[in-house]
């Protein structure tokens, strides 16, 4: 069994889980009733007539027209997020193989534009050749930005609502570099309640997670920013009182389950990326990690008005 046949069959059993709960909800109660209105209606009488029967007909379909919809709804809604991700990624897919063929074309342009000039002065070919290298490089950019908007029609008319982000070509640069995983995006708003939890929309979606995991998505988030891989040690965690114990990873756990219901692949361990070697870090490209500097700044957590301070102060 494949990848894809585990995950349709984690689905179902949770649609089956489901259905089985709801079914309990809605036909609670059902014989209780039955027999109290049958009492009502037989009263002192030894019969029992098509009158009664087609109460209890009626009452018994009424409950099953009410549950088949939640048959459906839960195959569908599970089935979604099986499909999705697999959707989206061969989208992305398409976008690579066509904006390759974009990139290769407009290369063999310049090299017959080049060859154009071959003997000539070198001076004449450079005023010559810039200018002209400049134009192919604007129609290249202008195909492949018509190629995203193409993709966003064909997945809006097929119903997708995307929430990928299609990484631009000095994007997809890092991704090469770096190796992210992910293109998902946080928005940290830098809002936080009396109950110790925290704001954040992570692919357009808000949630909140507590203080302790703020933080240490927020430190990740901080080394993500500079550009460098954004790899972090446990034992520097520790060092910086980010995490109570380098010996307990019961927390990477915990931030990666209140994030991957709302991740594009719902794969909490390839967002929150471990190498192997004790070292985490959030494995999107750092423009897909935005934030309210001003709010964190005045964050009721002294810690994280601290670490807050790091952050580049070119985001809203």
């Amino acid at each position: 069994m494949n990848d894809v046949e585990n995950k349709l069959k984690e689905a179902f059993e949770l649609s089956d889980l489901l259905y089985s709960k709801r079914k309990n909800e809605i036909m609670s109660g059902l014989e209780e009733k039955l027999s109290e209105t049958i009492g009502r209606f037989v009263g002192n009488r030894d019969f029992f007539d098509s009158e009664h029967a087609e109460f209890l007909l009626t009452e018994r379909i009424k409950r099953v027209k009410e549950l088949v919809p939640n048959r459906l709804n839960f195959d569908l809604q599970n089935i979604e997020k099986v499909i999705n991700p697999i959707r989206e990624n061969i989208y992305n897919k398409i976008y690579k193989r066509v904006s390759g063929s974009i990139e290769e074309e407009m290369k063999n342009v310049k090299v017959q534009i080049k060859k154009l000039f071959i003997g000539k002065n070198p001076f004449f070919l450079s005023d010559s050749l810039k200018p002209m290298n400049k134009n192919i490089d604007e129609e290249e950019y202008r195909l492949l930005e018509n190629v995203k908007r193409d993709i966003k029609i064909h997945q809006l008319a097929s119903g997708l609502k995307s929430n990928e982000k299609i990484p631009s070509k000095v994007q997809e640069k890092d991704y090469e570099k770096h190796e992210y995983k992910c293109t998902d995006e946080i928005h940290i708003l830098g809002t936080s309640s009396i109950s110790r939890s925290n704001e954040i929309i992570v692919n357009k979606t808000k949630i909140k997670i507590g203080d302790s995991l703020f933080l240490l998505l927020l430190r990740l988030a901080v080394e993500l920013k500079k550009g460098e891989g954004g790899w972090v040690n446990i034992h520097s965690l520790y060092d910086e009182h980010i995490i109570t114990d380098p010996d307990k990873y019961q927390i990477y756990s915990r931030l990666r389950t209140n994030l991957q219901g709302s991740l594009i692949d719902k794969d909490g361990e390839k967002f929150i990326e471990n190498d192997g070697s004790k070292n985490y870090r959030i494995s999107t490209h750092p423009d897909f990690i935005t934030y309210n500097k001003a709010k964190l700044l005045n964050h009721k957590d002294s810690q994280i008005r601290k670490l807050s301070e790091e952050l580049p102060d070119n985001d809203k």
